[in-house]
Order: structure tokens, then sequence, then C-alpha cells
């Protein structure tokens, strides 16, 4: 042990402790600065007409990005791999954000450059995306859950931070959150396993029911500010504070009662709060409007947490790399937010939006949307299936099955044949990786007596007595 230290490479434990900030951190500052530019009170105020185009630059440039990796996936491979190109995006999203806010907006330059200038800078926030996701492909459900929510509330933090100082001190803060960001994510690179390259001979399918539902809850975002006075600026800090209400609330549950948190509810608690919204429509430009606003957006943000925890979990469990499937997702989901702010400015110019039918309309439809994505949802068997995104041999057309999903089979077959609990098995494939106690009282959040606790009911109900009977029992 003295000469790991003095060779300067960390222990496991030493690992996760110090992987623990830096993996909701960073990821919080993502979220910030993806936040904050469509803030007119924070980025770009001066003028609406610029302020929308750059907006919409940002929104191509995000979404063009997001196509582009999708398509080159095969050949990047691994994209903390190429951390040197993504540092010079990242440092291009840093200075446009700046220029943009700062100098082109203000002084009032030509439509052609700013939308140039907002495009080029939203690549290197894809970029950082994709590297996160990457990231928290590595961690198991539980502290991709704890880890994610603990980001909105940093995200929501440093929105209310930023939103108290003054022009140019919130442009300039907003600009540095890409390279703290970046910081973070490529210390975490330095310590967490690298994506394993994948064979040539198998391909991967997307999981489309996934990015379909994503895709319809991002377009009811983009919609729903229609009912808003003021949506480009309304809107966007109702997200934030929504995204600061669902961390909170997950971080709780998660946190303060581990042994009945189910990563489920993330998206089952997705429906009242979207039906609640559509009831509410009718009356949305009495009295409702921000309720709507904020319920939709709610909802949108509690799932998107969910969905790309279950994205993370299938590249975990199933081995499916995550360059490809979290960029089309993210590019499904952007551009139906895109196509719902489309819509929202035609309903408002023509106006539409203030119309009774067309809100009772507007309702109904959002009802069949609900029950269109319960559908898509309850038509897989089950939340931990592969969602068609496992890895097929081109030759033979069988399944690809990777060893670390023959374990947790193997593990979830014990489990069920004596009666393990949700929680029991999670630590019987911790055990079975061959985790130490102290890992994982860490990937679990578990004090060191609950996690001794659930160790010996494991042993007793597998009738076995050390964690060598476990490895025998899992063939390992």
């Amino acid at each position: 042990m003295g000469n790991i230290f003095e060779a300067g490479v960390p222990t496991e434990e030493e690992r996760n402790r110090t992987l623990r900030p830096l993996r909701f951190l960073g990821m919080g500052m993502l979220i910030a600065w993806l936040c904050c530019t469509h803030v007119p009170d924070i980025y770009c105020g001066e003028s609406d007409a610029l302020r929308r185009v750059a907006s919409t630059g940002m929104r191509y440039g995000d979404i063009g990005m997001f196509l582009l990796l999708a398509a080159c996936a095969s050949r990047i491979g691994s994209l903390g791999s190429h951390m040197k190109i993504a540092g010079v995006l990242v440092a291009v999203c840093c200075v446009g954000t700046a220029l943009t806010g700062l100098i082109l907006v203000p002084i009032g330059a030509p439509v052609e450059v700013v939308m140039t200038a907002s495009a080029a800078t939203a690549l290197g926030g894809a970029i950082l995306f994709c590297l996160w996701a990457e990231v928290y492909s590595q961690m198991g459900s539980t502290q991709i859950v704890v880890y994610g929510a603990g980001s909105c509330l940093v995200a929501f933090g440093l929105y209310a931070l930023v939103s108290t100082m003054m022009h140019p001190y919130a442009v300039f803060a907003t600009a540095l959150l890409p390279v703290g960001s970046f910081a973070c994510v490529a210390s975490s690179f330095v310590l967490v396993p690298r994506e394993v390259a994948r064979s040539k001979a198998a391909r991967y399918a997307v999981p489309w029911k996934i990015v379909a539902i994503m895709a319809l809850a991002g377009f009811a975002s983009g919609l729903a500010g229609s009912v808003l006075l003021n949506p480009d600026g309304q809107g966007a800090v109702h997200r934030i504070w929504a995204t600061g209400v669902a961390g909170a609330v997950i971080l709780g549950l998660a946190l303060l009662r581990p042994e009945k948190f189910d990563a489920r509810f993330l998206a089952q608690a997705c429906v009242p709060l979207a039906l609640a919204a559509c009831v509410l429509m009718p009356a949305a430009w009495s009295n409702a409007g921000f309720a709507v606003s904020f319920l939709v957006k709610l909802a949108y943000v509690w799932f998107t947490i969910f969905a790309l925890m279950l994205l993370a979990n299938l590249a975990f469990r199933f081995g499916v790399p995550t360059l490809r499937m979290f960029a089309i997702a993210r590019a499904c989901s952007e551009g139906a937010i895109f196509l719902g702010v489309t819509m929202r400015g035609f309903l408002q110019s023509s106006g539409l939006s203030q119309d009774g039918t067309v809100l009772l309309i507007s309702a109904c439809a959002g009802v069949v949307a609900v029950c269109v994505c319960v559908l898509l949802w309850r038509s897989e068997r089950a939340v931990n299936a592969d969602w068609g995104a496992a890895g097929i041999e081109v030759a033979s057309g069988e399944r690809v099955m990777g060893p670390r999903e023959r374990l947790i089979v193997r593990c979830e077959q014990l489990a069920q044949m004596h009666a393990l609990t949700a929680r029991e098995t999670e630590v019987l494939t911790l055990i079975a990786q061959r985790k130490t106690r102290s890992e994982i009282e860490q990937e679990l959040f578990l004090s060191q007596n609950t996690v001794k606790t659930h160790v010996r009911h494991i042993y007793a109900k597998l009738g076995i007595h050390s964690k060598s009977d476990v490895y025998e029992l899992v063939g390992q």
C-alpha cells in the first residue's frame, strides 16, 4: 500500500471519493450554461430580435453537431479518447458565448454574423454532453440517479448566482461554465474506466421507444410557453426552476428513503404532472398559464433525468456504445423542442394561442400524447430490458452478450430463486463484481451497518457464508 501511495496511483476507494464532486459539479455547470444562455436577463437581453437569432443559431449548431456525432460515431469510438479536439471545441464555446453576449448582440451585428457565431458556440456544448454521457455510463443506476439529481441542484444554484450579477459579469460567468465542466470531465476520464472498444462485427440499434417519448416530451416543453405573455424569458426561467425542483425531490427520495426508492417512479410521476397540465390548459389564459408552463417543463425535466439514466444503464449493462445512442436521443429531443418553439411562435403571432377552442383541442391532444407515451412505455416487458439496443452479430444474427450482462442476469436469476429484495439484488450484483464493502457503501449511498445487514440477509437466503461462495454461485 505504501508503494501505491508513493507512486501516486489512487486506490479504488480513493477514486470514488475523488470523483464524487466532479460527477455532479461538472454536469451541473453544463446544465447551467444551457439554461443561462436562454434567459434574457442574463444573456443577450439588449435586443429581442438578435436574441432570438442567437437562440436559433445555438439550436441549429446543437442539433447539427449531435447529428454529425451520430453519423460518425463508429469512426470516433470513445469520445473520451479525443480530449484535445474536444478541448478546442469547448474553448470555441466559451469564446463564442462571450463574443456573442458581450459584443455581437450589444452592437447590433448583422444577423448572419450572430447566427454563425451562436451556431459555432453550441458545438462545444454538444461535445460536453456526450462526454458526460460516457462518464455516467460507467456508473451504476443508483449513482446515476443521485449524481444526476445533484447536477440539477448545482445547475439551479449556479443560475441563481449568475442571475444576481450585473452585465457584463453575468455573461463572463456564463462563458466560464463550459470551461469548468470540461475540467471536471477531463479529470473524471483520468479515473473512470474507459469505454470498451466495440466489435465491428456487431450492430447496435437505437432504443427508439425511449427516444420517441423524449421527443414528445421535448415538443410539449417547447410548445408550453405559448400560454405565456413573455415565453422567451419566462419559459427559460420555468425550465431552470423545474430542474431545481426535480433535482431536490429525486435526491431527497434517493438519499432519505434508499430502501423504498424505485427509479421507475421517475417515469410514473410524469404522467400525473402532464395530465394536470392538460386539465389546466383550457383556463391557461385566465389564470393558469404559469402553472401549465411549469408543470409541462417539470414533467419534461423529470422524465429526461429518468430517460438519460435508462440510456446510461443500457450502455453499462448491455455494452452499448454511448456516443451514437446519446447523440441521436439528444438530437431528437432538441429538434422536438425547436419544433415546439417554432409552433409556439406561430400560435402567438396568429393570436390562436388565446383562442379557447384551440386551448381545448391542445388539451385533448396532450391527453392523447400522454396515452401514446404510456403505451410505448408499457410495450417493453421491463425497465431493465434492453429496449432493442443490445448488440446483434451481423453474421449470425444472434444476440451479443458481454460478461457484465451475463453476470447481472445470473444475479437476477439467483435473486428470483431466493426471494431477494431489489436492494439485496443490487448488493449481490456489486459483490459479484468484486466490489469491496466500502465501494458498495459509496455506490449505493448506504451506511456501513446497512450494507452489513444486507450482506448478512443475502448470505442467509442463499445459504452461503463468504464472497468466495458468491463468486462460485455466479460463475466468477
